[in-house]
């Protein structure tokens, strides 16, 4: 043992399914009083669970500070490469340390209990007893029977499975706490019974070994998990009140009362714990996820392996006290992947670079000092992990996989190996893929799903997330292809896929057909939160802002708690410029699920919209953090410092982070190009044959087909007099380069320069104007009645001058008069007219192209209060394109523009 064993004490209990919607009014009742002193003495808060959310991958994230593709626990089977057909997901299976290894090989001492996936029992410093304790037996002539690899050390085995308490030896005492009419129980006909004996003597056991080797056995870290809340739950949740419509009065009133109960008894466990943990020992309480308990609750379960999973909710609780913690405090934003992290800063050891959690440095009183290491992977020693080839008994696999498929949670594939291999490596690749959607790693998830549709082409979920992955991947027409080729196989006419088919829409530019389909996924009126947050994504993207917010007020109004609708709202309320309500919405949602890189960046914007240039640079840092190809974050980052003397270094590092991430996405789309006919590699996948032949020619179009460019030109644009020259000082001013001829003279009009550039008027018939290599980048005055003239081989930024009709209308009447030229031969009211319809369809055409991408500046709030709209151009052009940005507002004359209203006024009062 080290010196530094024996300083620190951690005891971490593990609530599978533990949610703070059943808790809480268990503590306003006074009903779970050991929670009670523990939050009291500690900080509490959510913990947002992974996906997907199986146990056995989310608790190996806990243990290991990693993301499933990193531990190498994919769900609950695995395919047996040595006996043939499959086998339960073990510790062998696992490819990198947990705690308890890092621990022992630290020389910390732990003790073990009941953690998924912990069998066979690793050779740690301490004691482990495996998730498979459930198997010992009791024969009156053979005496104790327990599972091979059960207990390490092998030697305690028989000592610790007198600790078993079986179904037999529970008594009135025991049930009748839980179920008062269990009396009434017909128990031939009704298994509630026996469930419940089942799944309440599996809890006693766990919580008599560990209080045993607690109280027994020196220890430094203890991990003990308890399955019973999520067992319970799925077991009797559906008849916990308030009373759902389908559930029979008589059922109801018979198991009401388990899972309250369930909590209960919970909660009595847990000040056991406490008490033989004592003062000094930190305690950290939590779950890998919540349940559903009240309206949403479902009717079924999805007919599919791990289909119970559909009850899961979003987020788990997370409680921790002990010395040095803050007291009776809420932290936020905590998720699974930072236990380990966290529990290593407890024992001052290093955190691996490798973890993608973080420490919970926001609970302690006094921040501790955090060392890391590349990772614990590869420093050398004995950490007591089983040697490569270690195998599970093939009698207990059985067993376990029995279990797995009485709980639902796999396919009874019965005694056929081969559909039992085919079936494990099927499910475990297919969560895998899940993982790596989730870390937002499409690429790397998109061949699983493709073999996987090989062997499974006509189950609609592979399917779908093939469908969504060639999305996100940004492969529109494989996604389109599959969409049409799964038919009748799948519901095409179903609220998720009529949101996938409006975004691909979208995202080709097809922005009509688009929005027919959010129309028709809105007229389902969906029941759940989550298509209304993909909706107002897709709302967002179309710039329909109202929409959006509409879409994600009815998400929270389901789901309050709902952070990527929180996300979505306040990137509605940045795009607005309204500062205060995006930090609220960003921070609310950053404070349920840390890991929101957009959420983050709108923290940064406001930040540095607000003057905070330190609080920015930390967001814009943290959203990098998730999601490093954010452009807008590294341009952020790279004006910030290089501002006032700021880090030269890092200003240029991103800068360069920002061009790098742009060549790169022109080479992505190239290669999703080349991509987009491998789709007819996946066979068999039932097609009608008139629908096939569709499908081999797909529907041109001449926006896509034409030969990109690469270059993008910054329009400024708008009415003739709608403050087009003023925009043009004003980004040249910030270091932006104007292409202008300067042969219309500054006159009375516009005092300070026209801007313009003589030669866009030819340019319907001169594309070839644009084609020269320096003038990429380039801004350009380009008037409203030019824009659909301007070659759609480049991509375009306009910025869109917005000023008022009468204003634009008596302006125009008043150069005219002064040049003596002839106008439109309309009267006053007809020119408006005409005017605004034309506005109008140029707004809504800039919308429906892929090639134009579109902001919109208010002319009389840019003179009036120019910092907010000057703060949205740069967020719109990238403060990269703008690196003098701080000099923008010295061009303004607000005096200028109050006396040309005043002109206004008196002329169109003759």
């Amino acid at each position: 043992m080290t010196e530094a064993a024996g300083k620190h004490k951690v005891l971490l209990i593990g609530w599978d399914a533990a949610d703070w919607e059943v808790i809480t009014p268990l503590l306003e009742e006074g009903l779970m009083p050991a929670l009670e002193r523990l939050i009291n003495r500690g900080v509490m808060g959510n913990l947002a669970t992974l996906q997907p959310i199986l146990s056995p991958m989310l608790w190996n994230s806990v243990a290991t500070g990693k993301f499933a593709d990193k531990h190498g626990i994919h769900g609950f089977i695995e395919p047996d490469p040595v006996n043939g057909g499959a086998r339960p997901f073990t510790s062998t299976s696992r490819k990198c340390k947990a705690l308890w290894n890092i621990l022992s090989q630290s020389g910390f001492r732990s003790n073990v209990v009941g953690w998924w996936a912990s069998h066979p029992a690793e050779p740690i410093n301490g004691n482990v007893v495996t998730n498979s304790f459930g198997g010992v037996k009791f024969d009156p002539e053979r005496g104790w029977t327990f599972p091979a690899g059960a207990i390490h050390p092998a030697e305690k085995a028989s000592l610790i499975a007198r600790f078993k308490v079986f179904p037999s030896e529970l008594t009135e005492a025991h049930i009748l706490p839980f179920i008062p009419n269990a009396p009434k129980i017909d128990q031939q006909s009704d298994r509630g019974l026996s469930t419940f004996a089942k799944i309440l003597s599996d809890a006693a056991s766990i919580h008599a070994v560990a209080t045993a080797l607690m109280e027994m056995e020196p220890w430094d870290f203890t991990a003990v998990y308890y399955d019973a809340i999520d067992h319970f739950s799925h077991a009797f949740m559906a008849y916990h009140p308030p009373r759902l419509d389908w559930i029979p009065e008589t059922d109801f009133e018979l198991y009401k009362d388990v899972v309250r109960g369930a909590y209960r008894f919970h909660d009595m466990m847990l000040g056991r714990l406490l008490q033989l943990a004592g003062p000094n020992t930190t305690i950290i309480l939590c779950s890998d996820h919540g349940f559903e308990s009240g309206h949403r609750r479902p009717r079924g379960i999805l007919r599919e392996p791990a289909g119970p999973a559909i009850w899961h909710r979003q987020y788990g609780i997370f409680v921790m006290a002990g010395p040095g913690i803050k007291r009776d405090e809420r932290i936020y934003g905590a998720s699974l992947i930072d236990i380990a992290p966290t529990v290593l800063s407890l024992f001052d050891l290093a955190i691996g670079e490798d973890m993608d959690g973080r420490p919970l440095l926001e609970a302690f009183e006094t921040l501790p000092q955090i060392k890391t290491i590349k990772s614990w992977e590869d420093k050398p020693g004995e950490c007591g992990m089983h040697p490569a080839g270690k195998q599970l008994d093939p009698g207990q696999a059985r067993e376990l996989m029995q279990q797995f498929a009485a709980l639902g949670y796999i396919e009874d594939s019965g005694a056929d190996k081969k559909k039992q291999e085919e079936s494990a490596d099927l499910e475990a690749k297919y969560n895998l893929a899940r993982t790596l959607l989730w870390k937002n790693r499409p690429d790397c998830a998109q061949p699983l799903l493709e073999e996987i549709v090989r062997q499974r082409p006509w189950e609609d979920r592979f399917l779908t997330h093939l469908a969504n992955c060639y999305f996100q991947n940004g492969y529109f027409a494989q996604a389109e292809r599959l969409i049409s080729a799964m038919g009748g196989c799948a519901k095409p006419d179903s609220a998720p896929m009529l949101l996938l088919i409006a975004k691909i829409k979208l995202a080709r530019g097809d922005y009509g057909s688009g929005l027919e389909a959010l129309l028709a996924v809105e007229e389902l009126k969906p029941a759940g939160p989550e298509i209304y947050t993909r909706l107002g994504d897709a709302y967002a993207s179309l710039v329909q802002l109202d929409d959006a917010k509409s879409a994600y007020e009815k998400a929270l109004a389901l789901d309050p708690d709902n952070a990527f609708a929180l996300q979505g709202l306040s990137s509605i309320f940045r795009r607005r410029g309204l500062n205060q309500e995006t930090v609220d919405a960003a921070l609310r949602a950053v404070s349920l699920l840390h890991r929101l890189p957009i959420a983050h960046f709108n923290i940064g914007v406001t930040m540095a919209r607000s003057g905070e240039p330190e609080r920015a640079i930390l967001a814009f840092e943290t959203a990098l953090r998730f999601r490093p190809d954010m452009i807008n974050a590294h341009r952020y980052l790279a004006t910030l410092y290089g501002n006032n003397g700021g880090d030269k270094t890092k200003a240029g590092f991103h800068r360069q982070e920002a061009a790098k991430i742009i060549r790169r996405r022109d080479k992505t789309k190239t290669a999703a190009t080349d991509h987009s006919e491998q789709l007819f590699d996946l066979p068999e996948i039932p097609i009608p044959a008139e629908r096939f032949k569709i499908l081999l020619q797909e529907r041109p179009d001449p926006k896509r087909d034409e030969k990109r460019s690469g270059k993008t030109f910054v329009l400024v644009s708008g009415l003739p007099r709608s403050g087009t020259s003023l925009m043009m000082q004003i980004i040249e001013a910030g270091g932006l380069k104007i292409l202008t001829d300067e042969k219309r003279s500054a006159d009375v009009d516009n005092p300070k320069g026209y801007y313009e550039w003589e030669l866009i008027k030819q340019i319907a018939a001169k594309p070839e104007l644009l084609d020269a290599e320096d003038l990429d980048g380039r801004a350009i005055k380009c008037i409203s009645m030019l824009l659909q003239s301007m070659p759609i081989k480049h991509n375009y930024k306009v910025i869109f001058m917005a000023r008022p009709i009468d204003e634009v209308v008596e302006s125009q009447r008043k150069m005219i008069d002064r040049l003596g030229t002839q106008g439109a031969t309309l009267d006053t009211e007809q020119l408006r007219r005409g005017l605004t319809a034309h506005r109008n369809e140029t707004r809504n055409w800039l919308k429906s192209v892929p090639h134009m991408e579109l902001i919109e500046i208010d002319y009389p709030s840019l003179v009036q209060d120019p910092s907010p709209q000057l703060a949205r151009i740069v967020e719109f052009l990238g403060a990269d394109r703008l690196p003098k940005s701080s000099e923008m507002a010295k061009v303004i004359d607000p005096s200028l523009h109050r006396k040309n209203l005043r002109d206004l006024r008196q002329s169109s009062s003759l």
